[in-house]
């Protein structure tokens, strides 16, 4: 009882030493600013301006350091209740400065403070530096003027700042900062490829189907155009929505010495099978709506993969097999191919991390599991992903492949568990091996077997759905597809 009383006489001397601190000409805007700070409103101008004008990245700042405020606020309010701190004495402070309102909940902790705090460090994960000090020093300021403009003690800034710093550890735990995005895996070389520079021998499938609508696009125009200019000698093979596909990649790579493929995953899928059937290195030309494998390799552009031909680089890199089909990126099966269509959709919007959980939250409210054999084990699966070779792990989510050459299968199981299993399995995927107990698991393997009994048996193969067998093996063929790669990796 001692110590909280010098605590609190050592709290009175400081607040009024701090409220002595000052001009008059600045009196008449220190309420202002109080209480502009009120209901976190400058916390949500900040982030709805990088949500509208940042990439991806700013915008799962913006959304880690909105929930960071949010949750110091709602803390601090709940803190409140159980101290009960009378307000401080404020007939001393000069009345131009105190705010337009009085606060009548507890004076500790400082809401204001914790919600400013909690946000500067939601900010300060990943932002850039000036943006991270312009947003702690606007916090600072929120600290000092609950003191000068008569508000609260110190102490209660103090009680405020340790609640935002513990709701910001808490939000970063939540949504962790987007690793920095470096293309071109490591690939095992396979010299230099014996090509025409004007393109003779070679064939370029085009698909203008842009993206789920069906519709050509003004890319793909483009891409036709700079591939003649580029290799005049090539032949060009536009797709029509009527052809087959896989019969269209199998004729091309049958009659030519390179095959290249300008459009999306799927598409690239299609003239890798084909290129594997005829011993033929394959070009990716990176055209459509999704270019994982394309930037995986470190070709991000057009351009950069028609100065890979122009290099003549090769590598070879491993392919995964499931079911008679190959895959360069991932298969799934459960209800993950439902919510990756989902994520997909909204990533562009609000960002790769926060579309996973709302996917997902959406996804365990509409699916039950599925009962399977996962390696002859019993499961029932709420979803699962294989990977061709090891992805780097974001918040659960798969992100990016630093090699394509390790032959392993990179598998995320998530099953279901009682009680609760959807809340159950929320909390696998949020927090991993800290709670999970076996409900959510990775691991590196060489090989898979997956029986399911019900139908339909959907597999999702490198953003393509089709229908599985009774009893499906996953497995790898390493180093078993020659690419272009350009020369400098990143």
């Amino acid at each position: 009882m001692r110590l909280l009383q010098r605590l609190q006489r050592i709290d009175k001397r400081v607040y009024d030493r701090v409220t002595r601190v000052g001009t008059p000409v600045l009196d008449g805007y220190t309420p202002k600013f109080v209480q502009s700070t009120d209901n976190m409103a400058p916390w949500v101008l900040v982030s709805a301006t990088l949500a509208v004008t940042g990439g991806p990245r700013l915008r799962r700042t913006a959304l880690r350091a909105i929930a960071a405020a949010g949750i110091a606020n709602v803390a601090a309010t709940g803190i409140k209740y159980l101290a009960r701190r009378p307000r401080p004495d404020s007939s001393a402070v000069p009345e131009a400065r105190f705010p337009y309102r009085s606060y009548l909940s507890s004076s500790f902790p400082s809401g204001h403070t914790a919600a400013a705090t909690g946000y500067a460090g939601g900010i300060a994960a990943d932002a850039p530096l000036p943006l991270s000090v312009l947003v702690s020093a606007m916090a600072g300021a929120v600290g000092f003027s609950r003191v000068h403009s008569g508000v609260h003690y110190p102490g209660d800034v103090l009680g405020g700042l340790a609640v935002g710093a513990g709701a910001a550890l808490l939000a970063r735990a939540l949504i962790p900062p987007r690793p920095e995005l470096v293309f071109g895996a490591n690939t095992i070389p396979a010299g230099e490829a014996a090509v025409d520079p004007e393109g003779a021998g070679v064939t370029v499938v085009v698909n203008p189907r842009g993206g789920d609508t069906g519709v050509p696009t003004l890319t793909t125009a483009d891409t036709t155009t700079r591939v003649a200019r580029q290799l005049p000698r090539a032949r060009i093979v536009p797709l029509s929505a009527d052809d087959d596909l896989p019969e269209v990649m199998d004729k091309a790579a049958r009659d030519c010495e390179v095959l290249a493929v300008a459009g999306g995953d799927g598409t690239v899928n299609a003239g890798a099978a084909a290129a594997l059937a005829h011993d033929r290195p394959l070009l990716v030309l990176p055209d459509g709506t999704l270019n994982n494998f394309a930037r995986t390799l470190g070709l991000t552009s057009v351009e950069i993969a028609l100065r890979a031909f122009a290099d003549r680089r090769l590598a070879r890199v491993d392919v995964g097999e499931v079911d008679g089909n190959i895959f360069l990126n991932t298969a799934s099966f459960g209800s993950y191919p439902r919510m990756v269509e989902r994520r997909d959709r909204w990533a562009g919007r609000i960002g790769k991390w926060p579309a996973f959980a709302l996917a997902l939250w959406r996804d365990l409210r509409e699916v039950r599991p599925t009962p399977a054999l996962v390696d002859g084990r019993p499961a029932k699966v709420w979803w699962a992903f294989v990977g061709n070779c090891r992805y780097r792990t974001h918040a659960r989510v798969p992100g990016l492949r630093e090699v394509l050459d390790d032959g392993q299968l990179d598998v995320r199981v998530l099953c279901a568990r009682s009680p609760f299993p959807r809340l159950r399995a929320l909390a696998d995927v949020l927090f991993g091996r800290a709670v999970s107990g076996g409900g959510y698991t990775e691991r590196l393997t060489e090989s898979l077997t997956l029986a399911i009994a019900e139908e339909p048996r959907l597999l999702a193969v490198d953003g393509e759905v089709m229908e599985g067998s009774p009893t499906v093996a996953f497995r790898k063929r390493p180093a078993a597809l020659k690419v272009f790669v350009p020369l400098d990796k990143g």
